[in-house]
């Protein structure tokens, strides 16, 4: 019997050394090309909400095999939750893009200010088997009522080396959300600042 356990511990040690390691990932900010000019008066924006589907919420990368498949990677995860890095991104893209001082930092406690308040709902943010992500998301900017509907799609510029290339496609596709959030903000007529 005592060589029955020994062999099961030997076998599981065998298992776990030969499991690949974890390799952890984040999100970038995507530099603008220019910055917009803001109407002027405005008050500065604070990204309050953002929302991902819960098949997201996970520590794993998931990758959408088909309509309705999805494949949860377990050895390649987000060093941080996903729905937090992808506040604090947008929000610094949305910054990048907007005159300094357009938006709010929002990991500051609120102080009582008059600023807008920016909510972002991602219906998918997914990359496929060739690592090409898909977003879209819904906004609304309150108090002036702001809203759109976007989609972006973008691949990693290095090709496709496995689930840890999605993260720099989702870094991508989270800088062209923000330049459509930004020119909406900006409003029509946009300006290129100098």
């Amino acid at each position: 019997m005592k060589l029955f356990g020994v062999a099961v511990i030997c076998a599981m040690l065998a298992a776990c050394a030969s499991s690949p390691p974890m390799q952890y990932y984040t999100l970038t900010e995507m530099p603008a090309a220019s910055r917009l000019t803001a109407p002027q008066g405005m008050e500065p924006i604070r990204l309050d909400r953002v929302t991902i589907p819960t098949e997201l919420d996970r520590s794993q990368i998931v990758r959408r095999l088909d309509s309705t498949q999805l494949q949860i990677v377990e050895d390649v995860r987000w060093a941080a939750p996903l729905d937090e890095t992808i506040r604090r991104i947008l929000s610094n893209d949305i910054a990048a893009r907007l005159p300094p001082g357009a938006v709010a930092n929002p990991n500051e406690p609120f102080a009582g200010e008059k600023r807008q308040s920016l909510a972002v709902d991602f219906s998918e943010f997914y990359g496929d088997p060739s690592c090409a992500v898909t977003l879209r998301a819904t906004w609304t900017l309150k108090p002036n009522g702001l809203q759109g509907s976007e989609e972006t799609k973008a691949s990693p510029q290095g090709g496709c080396k496995g689930a840890g290339s999605i993260p720099e496609a989702m870094s991508q596709a989270l800088g062209q959300l923000s330049d459509l959030i930004a020119a909406s903000i900006a409003g029509p007529g946009v300006r290129r600042a100098q």
